[in-house]
């Protein structure tokens, strides 16, 4: 019997500090299973279930430009992004044993794949999510090159090999040739629906940008920032969830995983041999309360990230670096 889904990974150069926290919460995940390229030598303890390759970025081109008859323009790692959605075509010896395989990011942490991604609920699905910091595909032969289908009259994965610069397609963003436009061309049945918790890059405080669909919204890219809540992050035991205070009432929150965007994060390494840790704008810190509830919540929802101001000081300097070169 084959094995539900697999993640591919291929990531080259230093992984993230908090990368032992991405697998604490794979190992969560017992019934899912991840792969990850890297030339990271990092003595990390990789569970049973995220099998290492260790890959070149090198021999990753090699592989990747031996799977086209065309110039395939992967010169930097960050490319890769744009060859998500190839994965299943690329590295499908590795794959064969599962039914779906995905990408995901490894700034992330997972919560209880198990509550949304049963097996049932993937089979209705070739596709599944839009974003490409998580996208699911059903392992078939055909699903694997469904990226190759020509749309508009245009072969955008073509496009996409032959120039270095990010074209995003392996997500919603702004384009009309991604990915998931030439699946649902293809009359593939997609699962549209924004799960995660993808923190916006824009706010000192953890906001929501949960993608809608541009037909949904009048934001730019069909993406709503969500009104900043007073709320608490919290991992437990592998679910992922947030408690926050709304009308004076608590309420909780799930979601399938919390996409960090990058964002600068302090880590205790402690915190691996805990069950339940909490996630602040700047740091991942050891629970502060057993229980949260309307007398302590303010407290606890203090912000100290100056991640904006940060941002804008890295860009002002290089705007006047700039100036002198």
């Amino acid at each position: 019997m084959k094995k539900r889904l697999c993640f591919v990974i291929p990531y080259f150069g230093k992984l993230p500090n908090y990368f032992p926290l991405f697998l604490k919460s794979c190992e969560a995940n017992p019934k899912f299973n991840w792969i990850v390229f890297t030339d990271d030598d990092g003595n990390y303890d990789y569970p049973d279930n995220v099998l290492k390759v260790k890959m070149t970025f090198k021999e990753c081109q090699t592989l990747v430009k031996s799977k086209f008859e065309f110039h395939v323009a992967l010169e930097k790692p960050y490319k890769l992004c744009d060859l998500k959605p190839m994965y299943g075509y690329i590295f499908e010896e590795y794959l064969k044993e599962f039914n779906f395989w995905g990408h995901c990011d490894v700034d992330t942490i997972m919560g209880n794949l198990d509550k949304w991604l049963s097996e049932e609920f993937l089979e209705r699905y070739d596709k599944l999510f839009c974003l490409g910091h998580m996208t699911i595909y059903r392992n078939s032969f055909a699903n694997n090159r469904v990226f190759m289908h020509r749309l508009k009259d245009k072969l955008s994965y073509k496009d996409v090999l032959s120039n270095e610069r990010i074209m995003w397609f392996d997500e919603e963003w702004n384009n009309d040739y991604n990915i998931n436009r030439i699946f649902l061309d293809t009359g593939k049945k997609v699962f549209k629906e924004d799960l995660s918790l993808n923190i916006s890059y824009s706010y000192n405080n953890f906001v929501r940008g949960k993608y809608v669909g541009k037909d949904n919204t009048t934001m730019p890219f069909g993406f709503e920032i969500e009104q900043m809540k007073k709320a608490i992050y919290i991992w437990d035991q592998g679910n992922l969830f947030r408690i926050y205070s709304e009308k004076g009432k608590l309420k909780k929150e799930h979601f399938l995983y919390m996409h960090l965007q990058n964002r600068p994060m302090k880590m205790n390494f402690s915190l691996l041999y805990v069950d339940r840790f909490e996630v602040i704008p700047d740091e991942f810190i050891p629970c502060r309360e057993n229980t949260i509830t309307n007398d302590n919540i303010d407290g606890l929802c203090i912000c100290k990230s100056w991640l904006v101001q940060k941002l804008f000081c890295q860009r002002l300097i290089r705007r006047i670096k700039s100036f002198f070169v």
